[in-house]
């Protein structure tokens, strides 16, 4: 069975939903194929920037059913070395620095105003192949074991890289950061006061954010001592947390929802191709230090949508010049996404003693320059590009 549609979305994630809520215009068919079906089982937590806060309020899912958790301070350090670096709300002039809140409840939040818009949405959908001419793409999936084939004039890839179908002309780079993350929600014997906390160390960073009453916990160690790590009861496992990150936020008495994953840096290039375009971490799949994949990946989603709007319906939403200018429009910000978040990890993941000292002269001069920890809060807040 073959239908067509203005844009078919492959993913529906929280960054394929907004693109297509975004991208959503009367008359304009958008169709979105998600291979999951059912409730989402995801239990992540999401670091939310300001203006990813400002984008979910556009597209009409921001309210206090989410339950988002404010982050309105950052508490920089190194283990191992002097400096620090805090950046308050307050001295940005925005009610928060950022937010966390479950994947899950995002997403539900995004299903349910995608039911309520023309957005056709199938779920249980698996892509099996991709082709594009000049005038159209296809996109052939099976669903409940019919296979079936769309036709669009834009095919948009949102399934966070995880189609094994290859895209003439893009290319996949990865690093392989050899660390693993650690996640966790922890308990503290004392509130977290809507502070999030960053701390440098010789393997790599350590996170943690405020999430409802407790924290949520991003603990980066190698591939060796996660295999170690793992076989040690709640107890110890906390007590060699607390070694490593420090008493700033109190004493560690609570572990739940211990999971792991490697670290890599993956991205496309170019994100385009014939009638079709990456976004979120289907096109960058950052390092989770200072938050910023997520963020960015909203940021494609609303980028593209934009840029659609001021294509009349029945005009060409997928030709080559309105991808270029896609493209164009988002390199800088990802450019500078991708290498602030390298950079960082390059420059904090060692224990050179002449490194360690230029990273705690650089936090401490960050520490009493106010406009400079105003600008790098606004780049994480909105963009590094803004």
């Amino acid at each position: 069975m073959t239908q067509h549609a203005d844009i078919v979305v492959i993913g529906g994630g929280p960054i394929g939903l907004a693109f297509a809520l975004a991208a959503s215009i009367k008359g304009r068919s958008i169709i979105v194929l998600e291979a999951n079906t059912g409730a989402a089982s995801d239990t992540r937590t999401l670091a939310l920037a300001q203006g990813s806060r400002l984008i979910l309020e556009r597209l009409g899912v921001w309210s206090k059913s989410l339950l988002a958790t404010d982050i309105t301070t950052i508490h920089v350090t190194q283990r191992g070395g002097f400096g620090q670096t805090v950046i308050h709300a307050a001295d940005c002039n925005t009610p928060a620095l950022g937010y966390t809140l479950s994947y899950r409840t995002l997403l539900n939040a995004l299903s349910e105003r995608a039911a309520h818009s023309e957005l056709q949405v199938f779920d249980g959908a698996q892509v099996q192949h991709i082709s594009t001419t000049n005038q159209f793409g296809a996109v052939t999936y099976l669903r409940a074991g019919t296979e079936h084939t769309i036709t669009a004039k834009l095919i948009v890839m949102a399934d966070g890289g995880r189609s094994p179908i290859a895209l003439p002309g893009i290319e996949i780079k990865t690093k392989d950061y050899g660390q693993i993350a650690l996640l966790a929600r922890v308990s503290t014997d004392r509130p977290h006061a809507n502070i999030a906390y960053e701390r440098f160390t010789p393997i790599g960073p350590i996170a943690l954010l405020p999430v409802g009453a407790e924290f949520g916990l991003v603990w980066t160690v190698s591939p060796e001592e996660a295999k170690r790590i793992a076989t040690l009861d709640d107890c110890t496992y906390l007590a060699e947390f607390q070694a490593a990150f420090g008493d700033y936020a109190g004493n560690f008495h609570g572990l739940n929802s211990r999971f792991q994953f490697p670290l890599r840096l993956r991205y496309a290039t170019p994100t385009t191709s014939q009638r079709t375009v990456l976004i979120g971490n289907a096109a960058q799949a950052l390092h989770p230090v200072a938050g910023q994949g997520f963020n960015l990946g909203l940021r494609d989603a609303e980028q593209l949508a934009q840029l659609l709007s001021a294509i009349p319906l029945g005009g060409d939403c997928g030709d080559s010049s309105t991808l270029l200018r896609y493209r164009r429009s988002r390199l800088p910000d990802t450019r500078l996404g991708i290498f602030f978040t390298d950079g960082l990890v390059r420059s904090f993941s060692n224990d050179n003693p002449l490194i360690r000292t230029g990273r705690g002269l650089g936090l401490a001069a960050l520490q009493l320059a106010p406009f400079a920890r105003k600008r790098l809060a606004e780049r994480m807040m909105f963009g590094m590009a803004s």
